[in-house]
């Protein structure tokens, strides 16, 4: 068995042989971390909108002229809107679908020690189910004498009802039986009835990265501060979507003391959404490849010096009778024990990462076959590292090697 001269050489390199351990593990701390982070920031990748939204158009106007009357803007805004051809329904709103800004929180009770659940909290007139062609699971929709209207910092009272998503419903009470139930959109604010349960839609990129895309709540309100007005959100016929975007611009244009920042059609902010995650996810690969050649150099760097320091042992066993193989054997044979303590440090290492990544970010990220995907992949490289600088070694005449060693 060739342990025992292997475990003697380790010890007699023992600098040597923690760069190799050393490198493998954090190798593979750091390749399988970027594994992991790149196949979780892909993993809600172009998952169902909910919505049609190659069919929705998303308008963003904003006043420069504070004394314009911004209730009936919006008014008239709306009544234009709907009465251009092709048209199916408009509903002013303050945050978009894949475009959802930060991340809002509800309770189920209004005590400073209540569960708090992320979620996107959407407002509208009671049209805005309908362009956004969600479907009524349970209950009812909003009627318009429950739209409360108003600038927002002379609001008296919030709405006292609101509608949740499916998916909403069911992190908030998993046992079901959502409707009727009473929430907190502010710990501070009052409660307010679930009235009705709809079909989820996409919210915006952060729940999305998180796994919760179609935590959404829809509350009866049309507001607006100072500048910021309400958002638009405009269903049309299939088809006509990217054909109508200059004629609503024109149409919010017939309102003075305003510009327009945004008219497109939802598929493009969804598509936004998703570049993003995809530069991120491809920043991540690239490092991940990176660090894969870094290896494969490295440990052939190693190997080299390791063969080139040692070339009278390896004359002296070829004079003995030992095979090419044997030597090249025994090379992979002692990379593999380095290799193998590395992977175990960097097992530990990388479980540890996953699991800091996974408090910090609250999203789950570990997944033990990338990790052990990753090692092998390490492992295969590594030995391939080895056996090239090893065969080379091997084919010098012993003679040739003892003496120049």
């Amino acid at each position: 068995m060739e342990f025992r001269p292997i475990l003697l050489s380790i010890k007699h390199n023992k600098a040597i042989a923690m760069l190799v351990i050393i490198q493998v593990a954090i190798t593979l701390t750091v390749l399988s971390g970027s594994l992991l982070m790149t196949t979780s920031t892909l993993k809600e990748w172009n998952l169902p909108s909910g919505i049609p939204h190659d069919n929705i158009i998303s308008a963003v106007p904003q006043f420069y002229d504070l004394d314009v009357d911004v209730r009936q803007s919006v008014v008239d805004d709306l009544a234009r809107i709907k009465a251009l051809p092709g048209v199916i329904n408009a509903s002013p709103t303050t945050q978009l679908p894949f475009g959802a800004q930060g991340v809002q929180k509800v309770y189920l009770n209004a005590t400073d020690e209540a569960q708090e659940y992320d979620t996107n909290i959407f407002t509208g007139d009671a049209n805005l189910t309908d362009v956004l062609g969600l479907s009524l699971i349970e209950g009812r929709l909003f009627r318009e004498n429950e739209i409360v209207t108003g600038k927002r910092d002379e609001l008296n009272a919030t709405p006292p009802i609101v509608m949740v998503s499916e998916d909403m419903a069911k992190a908030l009470f998993p046992d079901g039986d959502a409707l009727g139930k009473t929430i907190w959109l502010d710990k501070g604010a009052s409660p307010a009835e679930i009235i009705g349960i709809y079909s989820n839609f996409m919210n915006g990129e952060q729940l999305n990265y998180i796994g919760q895309s179609y935590r959404t709540v829809l509350q009866p309100l049309v507001t607006w501060q100072n500048r910021q007005v309400p958002d638009y959100l405009i269903r049309v016929e299939p088809g006509l979507a990217k054909g109508m975007l200059e004629t609503i611009r024109n149409e919010l244009y017939k309102t003075d003391g305003r510009y327009v920042n945004r008219v497109e059609v939802l598929s493009r902010t969804q598509k936004r959404m998703y570049d993003g995650r995809g530069s991120h996810a491809i920043t991540l690969l690239v490092i991940s490849f990176i660090l894969l050649l870094i290896t494969a150099f490295g440990m052939a760097g190693l190997v080299s010096f390791l063969v080139t320091q040692r070339q009278k042992q390896i004359g002296t066993r070829r004079a003995l009778g030992a095979t090419k193989w044997d030597v090249v054997r025994y090379f992979m044979l002692e990379n593999g024990i380095l290799t193998t303590i590395g992977i175990v440090i960097g097992l530990i290492l990388s479980i540890v990462f996953a699991f800091v990544l996974t408090e910090d970010s609250g999203v789950n990220i570990l997944d033990m076959s990338y990790i052990f995907a990753t090692a092998f992949f390490i492992i295969l490289i590594n030995q391939l590292a080895v056996y090239f600088p090893a065969k080379k070694a091997a084919n010098v005449e012993p003679a040739i090697v003892t003496r120049a060693a």
